[in-house]
């Protein structure tokens, strides 16, 4: 279910961004939650993944994680090791709509 409702995302937000837009999601990264891969969905959504990196909580004012189901919903939880992606429209095809010649971005891991 959740794996649908992230890929429903990345449908509709390909059609919302700029051109030189980006998506940016946030998603644990280990045990179970490294097979969601949001590469996979995001690229079978017509996104390409610019640039990962590791999620950092200090970057984000005011931001609090809660389960939101179950017993105790408003519960936080602990955020473990988590990685934020960021994607976009293609380069190739970014750099044919705007005529800019500059190399795609390398991906950080």
């Amino acid at each position: 279910m959740h794996k649908r409702l992230v890929k429903g995302f990345f449908e509709n937000a390909i059609k919302m961004l700029s051109v030189e837009g980006e998506v940016h999601v946030t998603h644990k990264d280990e045990g179970i939650y490294k097979t969601w891969n949001f590469e996979g969905l995001a690229f079978s959504a017509g996104l390409d993944l610019h640039k990962q990196e590791k999620f950092r909580i200090s970057e984000y004012h005011g931001y609090r994680n809660k389960y939101g189901d179950g017993q105790h919903p408003d519960d936080a939880f602990n955020l473990g090791k988590c990685k934020k992606f960021k994607f976009g429209k293609p380069k190739l095809l970014v750099s044919q709509l705007t005529g800019s010649q500059d190399q795609p971005d390398r991906v950080e891991r």
